[in-house]
């Protein structure tokens, strides 16, 4: 069964969201499906969104700049990996070019299940309450995509 947990906190000093899906699919294809730049490429933005470009230097301190349009316009997102755990954990600082977000972060972290995948996105730091609205769309979109786009085989890391 395939679940999607969304929690979103809205401290006053804690502004941050939590996603949470089973992924059909074993942990090492899942992980490499979000560290190979060329598997990134393919399916990374929300739903509604297509990634026209993205460089990554997927290792800590490695640097990535994502390019991703919609009928709504054009973003472009970039940051530095702060940690990659083979098969358990991918950190990355998040800024965005329209707006500074300097103390956003976000983790995802893959419990392998065997033959599935318990995917955990956490983005904290965020500015405020808003912020965690939009952001909690725009990541459980992608997820969703990812999930969906795993499970029909189109993601063949």
């Amino acid at each position: 069964m395939n679940t999607t947990k969304n929690n979103s906190s809205n401290g006053a000093d804690d502004f941050r969201l939590t996603i949470s899906r089973i992924i059909n699919a074993p942990c090492a294809l899942v992980f490499r499906a979000w560290t190979e730049p060329d598997q990134l490429v393919q399916w990374w933005g929300p739903a509604e969104m297509e990634c026209r470009s993205l460089q990554a230097d997927v290792k800590t301190g490695g640097a990535y700049r994502i390019h991703i349009v919609s009928p709504k316009g054009e973003r472009i997102a970039f940051g530095k990996y702060t940690e990659i755990v083979p098969n358990r954990r991918v950190q990355f600082t998040w800024q965005s070019e329209s707006y500074a977000m300097p103390d956003s972060v976000v983790t995802v972290d893959f419990e392998d299940l065997g033959k599935t995948t318990r995917l955990t996105l956490t983005h904290a730091g965020l500015p405020d309450a808003q912020d965690v609205t939009e952001h909690n769309y725009g990541w459980s979109s992608l997820v969703e995509k990812f999930s969906g786009l795993m499970e029909q085989g189109k993601i063949k890391a």
